[in-house]
């Protein structure tokens, strides 16, 4: 454990899941991402894709245009990892980080907004704004879709925001004169137009990473990410997330970051906090898939207590039984936890067949899928005598298999309670 405030989140703790290898609206990389603090739908933000031509545009429009002009796409996503609704963005940036308010039921998204090209023609905002979530709308920069742009100074550059929900804050990073800035307004206050710097911090981020890739906010603790694709950075990558303490800018802990080694391109993209019972989540995105289209996953260091070296990550959660299987005795279900730091997959419950031959029992939620196949051995019945045992796989496509039935000796039932594998 590695903690040196209260209220701050291990970011060498035990890791856990939000969404695995999930397909957004567009094909391109995921950017940043934020989450609805009442609902839990998580907001995806990405260039679009090229060759889309939208309801007002004369002819389809290249992925080197878009990402010049800072056109996004906005997905949003259940907790199941299901698409619900998606938004287009013309003229706002590059999308590395976004806000989720949820107004008495009405969602309000904080982003960047105003894009200027870069020396490498890739658009980012040079400010920021606030709009209502409306799916299959667009909403132009300029447009009085959105609220006035705010600029913290004038020759600011590369400006996103996220939302701290400990202290209904608004933190804004933006560059200026080459130094990576971060400051702090009233929420509600900048929701009605009167932006009053709390705090401005120059925290001083290592280079480890190379690619800046977001940040959050949470209870006093500002988190970095960095890092970059595979194909740039091989396993076990350069995923770095770094700690910082508001008060005082002092760097409290900086770790290398090698969950999730069985994603493919796994390029760091996005950070946000949720609460969830009470418990904050930091969580970091991953885009995945070589070649594309690239897909979202999301993973969580969770800020649960230990009760004797044990963690909850993930509470028990139902398996989806295929077609075929039943019940034996107790619904089969599935957990994550953290035992002596080490992130473990738990089932329990029973499955009835027969099953003549190896077969799928069921699926897995997201939030329990590892990215490289978990494995145990299970009891089952045994009509020829012998040992009495199968084998249970826990794979990346969230299906939990079945192995050892066969047409001469069939397994009539068998029981998952024994299954406690390392996950990763």
């Amino acid at each position: 454990m590695s903690v040196t405030i209260e209220g701050q989140i291990d970011i060498a703790g035990p890791v856990g899941k939000l969404l695995h290898r999930r397909p957004l609206h567009h094909s391109t990389v995921m950017q940043g991402f934020g989450i609805d603090p009442v609902s839990g739908d998580i907001f995806v933000l990405q260039i679009m894709q090229g060759d889309v031509r939208l309801p007002d545009e004369p002819a389809a429009v290249d992925y080197a245009t878009r990402k010049t002009n800072g056109d996004l796409c906005l997905t949003r996503l259940d907790q199941a990892g299901a698409i619900t609704g998606y938004m287009y963005l013309r003229g706002f940036g590059h999308g590395v980080s976004l806000g989720v308010e949820n107004r008495d039921g009405t969602i309000w998204l904080w982003t960047e907004t105003a894009s200027s090209p870069n020396s490498k023609n890739e658009g980012y905002g040079t400010a920021v704004t606030s709009f209502p979530f409306g799916t299959g709308t667009t909403v132009d920069y300029g447009s009085p879709a959105h609220t006035p742009p705010y600029r913290p100074d004038p020759a600011c550059r590369g400006i996103t925001p996220t939302i701290d929900r400990s202290a209904n804050e608004l933190v804004v990073r933006f560059n200026l004169g080459g130094v990576m800035t971060f400051e702090r307004y009233d929420l509600a206050k900048a929701a009605a137009g009167v932006w009053e710097p709390l705090q401005r911090l120059t925290p001083n981020v290592p280079a480890d990473g190379v690619d800046f890739q977001g940040y959050a906010s949470h209870d006093g603790v500002l988190y970095t990410l960095k890092g970059q694709s595979l194909d740039a950075a091989p396993l076990p990558g350069n995923t770095h997330i770094a700690a910082f303490e508001w008060a005082t800018g002092a760097l409290l802990d900086h770790q290398h970051v090698t969950a999730g080694p069985g994603l493919e391109w796994r390029e760091a993209e996005g950070m946000a906090v949720s609460v969830r019972d009470g418990v904050p989540h930091l969580h970091f995105g991953f885009a995945c898939e070589d070649p594309g289209p690239r897909t979202c996953t999301i993973l969580s260091f969770s800020a649960a207590p230990e009760t004797d070296g044990v963690k909850v990550l993930t509470d028990w959660q139902p398996i989806t039984l295929a077609a075929g299987v039943s019940v034996d005795q107790e619904a089969p279900r599935a957990r994550l936890i953290s035992l002596a730091g080490t992130t473990t997959l738990q089932l329990s419950g029973g499955v009835r067949g027969p099953f003549g031959a190896d077969t799928v029992l069921g699926t897995l939620p997201d939030a329990l899928t590892p990215s490289v196949v978990a494995r145990a051995t299970v009891p089952r019945d045994n009509a020829l005598g012998g040992p009495a045992v199968a084998r249970v796989e826990v794979g990346t496509d969230r299906a939990v298999r079945l192995y050892g039935g066969r047409t001469a000796n069939p397994i009539a039932w068998a029981q998952l309670d024994s299954v406690s594998a390392v996950w990763r």
